[in-house]
């Protein structure tokens, strides 16, 4: 009998610890951070096929993204399926693809992040709205951005992808 009140006892404090745990993982997930597993070669080669990363989704409620940063971002018309790119364009910028380069109000943009050599195409000519950005992979040749689907509303982005913490199998090793 003592070994029965001993084990229901370890069985509901375990229980109590287990559901404690739990929700206040929900509650961080919900709220402050989340994982985002790499699928595909759109960042390659700074953001691998197979890479966990943990997003920051408090970083853009203290402020807004910056030009540079990689973002998780739900695709547009389907939240569902979340993706990581990189934000090339802010609000109200005027955003020009020419002749492989790209210029935002004019300028030609520094893109030290990505491969020498690579060309961005196609042409494309956007003004974003006050509440769009112009997001794209590093790796251009592959990558399906605002190039086609147009700019990301501020709505679908999920927050910062902050740091690498573990590299999981690709799916091309599975």
């Amino acid at each position: 009998m003592e070994k029965l009140f001993w084990l229901t006892g370890w069985t509901y404090d375990f229980t109590k610890a287990a559901l404690v745990l739990l929700i206040l993982g929900l509650i961080i997930n919900y709220f402050f951070y989340s994982i985002l597993i790499v699928r595909g070669t759109s960042m390659f080669p700074n953001y691998v096929d197979g890479q966990v990363y943990l997003i920051d989704k408090v970083a853009y409620i203290t402020h807004t993204p910056e030009r540079g940063d990689a973002i998780a971002m739900y695709f547009p018309g389907e939240i569902q399926k979340r993706f990581i790119k990189r934000i090339i364009g802010l609000p109200g910028e005027h955003v020009v693809i020419k002749d492989g380069t790209v210029l935002i109000n004019g300028k030609t943009l520094n893109e030290s992040y990505l491969q020498p050599g690579i060309l961005t195409t196609p042409d494309t000519d956007r003004t974003l709205q006050s509440d769009e950005y112009f997001a794209m992979g590093d790796n251009r040749v592959v990558s399906s951005d605002s190039r086609s689907w147009g700019p990301v509303p501020a709505s679908f982005i999920i927050g910062r992808v902050d740091f690498k913490i573990i590299k999981l199998p690709s799916s091309s090793q599975i």
